[in-house]
């Protein structure tokens, strides 16, 4: 063998060198990557997830962390189609006849919701110019839709109709309106819907004695609670009758003999969109004032 003298003890000393020599550079190359330590390399550093760890002197790059499962999207809005679908509520009728006299005339005891419906207040006066707007105790603010009518026999005599929308509720809820005429003949209706919000249309229109009592046509963009009045011009004797036709029934009435504003209420719900109108049959024959109100949801 053709060895130098001390090449077989040199060799241990030889691969301890180059040992020495590779984990140098390794070293550097940690200190090159910025991060204080090898296992700290990625975590919030500008190696951007790239870490080094201590193998045999190589650098290997470990997989990016998976991704955050992202948020679930919002619900879209609700639209109106999918919101209940107005329906009746709380309703009563009051009325005072000529010479009870009063300050005022109430339809109490309703259980109302607390809150997102809609109230419509219908009122008969025999003395139209000591007209009021209603009250309640619930603090709501009603409004006058379209105006005062008179009728064609009675013209100091009238109807007219009020809304509140989202109105405020309760228990023993009670609707009022002043008589400044203390001894007027007057008739008082409240109507709640549920599940409304809008008074999408209102029609009022006066049919004379011989001719069909159907009223003017409202028109809905989707389900609503239709609900119509009908307030006859008959005079003090006997007691009437009216009937509505097309599926509205009647909820309210004061029909009786005397010297009062006689009225009927009834409501249809209908589901879909459409143009919608009441004819109605009473006894004895007579003329009438009908209003007719859509209410739907939002």
């Amino acid at each position: 063998m053709n060895e130098s003298p001390g090449s077989a003890a040199d060799a241990p000393q030889n691969e301890r060198r180059d040992l020495l020599q590779r984990m140098c550079a390794l070293a550097a190359v940690g200190a090159a990557s910025g991060g204080s330590t090898i296992a700290g390399c990625g975590g919030g550093s500008s190696g951007g997830g790239v870490a080094f760890v201590a193998t045999s002197g190589t650098a290997t790059t470990s997989p990016p962390p998976s991704p955050s499962p992202s948020a679930s999207p919002p619900p879209p809005p609700t639209s109106s189609s999918a919101l209940a679908a107005p329906a009746l509520g709380a309703h009563g009728l009051n009325f005072h006849g000529l010479n009870t006299s009063a300050p005022a005339l109430s339809v109490s005891g309703m259980s109302t919701r607390a809150s997102g419906s809609t109230l419509l207040v219908s009122v008969g006066r025999g003395d139209q110019a000591a007209s009021a707007t209603p009250t309640d105790n619930a603090g709501n603010a009603f409004v006058q839709l379209d105006t005062t009518h008179a009728y064609t026999l009675y013209p100091g005599s009238g109807t007219v109709l009020f809304a509140c929308e989202k109105a405020r509720g309760m228990t023993g809820h009670t609707v009022s309106v002043a008589k400044p005429n203390p001894i007027d003949e007057v008739t008082l209706s409240v109507v709640e819907i549920t599940g409304g919000g809008l008074v999408r249309d209102v029609k009022w229109r006066e049919v004379l004695s011989g001719q069909p009592l159907t009223s003017a046509s409202v028109t809905t963009t989707g389900p609503a609670l239709l609900v119509a009045w009908w307030w006859g011009d008959a005079g003090v004797d006997g007691i009437k009758t009216a009937t509505p036709d097309g599926g509205f029934a009647v909820i309210d009435s004061v029909l009786a003999a005397g010297a009062l504003v006689q009225c009927a209420v009834a409501v249809k719900q209908v589901s879909s969109a459409g143009s919608y109108n009441v004819t109605w049959t009473s006894t004895p024959q007579q003329g009438a004032q009908l209003w007719l109100a859509a209410v739907q949801a939002r």
